[in-house]
């Protein structure tokens, strides 16, 4: 998989999901390029120099600079122990802007662990992780049916928590259990039904103003501030 972007490259080279080989434009010079150099050669990552990498990245988004690397390694969710009282499930988030935003929230806010099904998102595309900034490569990722990860975390007594404005609950009268799942739909349809006759908690998020929705980033940003806000207040 080829991933491009200052960011991402360099925020891989500081994981444990480090490329094996990054390219760079021969034109581009600067201190983050620099950076980016010094530090794979101390991880004696191999780059290499070349005049365009435009066909590489199928795309001229890149900034001078792109890496490959052969897998991402999502995480097996139906292993004998789940590692985190927390996670984040995405729900069909079909835009690849928006599912890399959404993943830079989520790291942002400490929620490491992510679980999404391929089969009706935008999953890990080149675009998703360079507007994630390479929070990405932090996070444990979880590609997984989400009616079975469901059934899972419920036996595990986890509370699967959907966001949904036609919910009656506010995020802000909510006591969060300890154990807790967010849902975050995707951007025309929400949560699916077969997620939502699951839940166990439907959240809203009042809106004030004249527009009448958010984005999935900036609701998911609303929610875990709030959570977080709590979090701090009980702890």
């Amino acid at each position: 998989m080829i991933y491009y972007g200052i960011n991402p490259v360099f925020e891989s080279l500081n994981s444990e999901r480090m490329p094996d080989t990054i390219y760079i434009v021969k034109s581009k010079d600067n201190s983050a390029i620099n950076s980016i150099i010094q530090l794979a050669e101390k991880k004696n990552i191999p780059v290499i120099r070349q005049f365009d990498i435009n066909n590489l990245c199928r795309s001229d988004n890149h900034q001078g600079v792109c890496a490959h690397i052969k897998t991402l390694n999502e995480n097996n969710l139906f292993q004998t122990e789940v590692p985190t009282n927390k996670f984040i499930m995405f729900d069909g988030i079909q835009d690849p802007h928006n599912f890399g935003a959404a993943l830079r929230v989520c790291e942002v806010f400490g929620f490491n662990h992510i679980i999404f099904h391929k089969g009706n998102s935008s999953g890990l595309t080149p675009t998703a992780i360079k507007v994630s900034a390479g929070a990405a490569f932090h996070l444990n990722l979880y590609q997984t049916n989400l009616n079975s990860a469901v059934k899972r975390l419920k036996f595990l007594n986890f509370k699967i928590c959907i966001l949904d404005n036609n919910s009656e609950q506010s995020i802000y009268e909510t006591t969060f259990p300890e154990k807790i799942c967010f849902v975050i739909g995707s951007e025309n349809k929400g949560v699916r039904f077969s997620i939502k006759r699951q839940s166990d908690i439907g959240l809203k998020i009042p809106l004030l103003g004249k527009v009448d929705s958010l984005n999935v980033s900036c609701a998911l940003s609303a929610v875990l501030a709030i959570y977080r806000g709590v979090s701090l207040k009980s702890g």
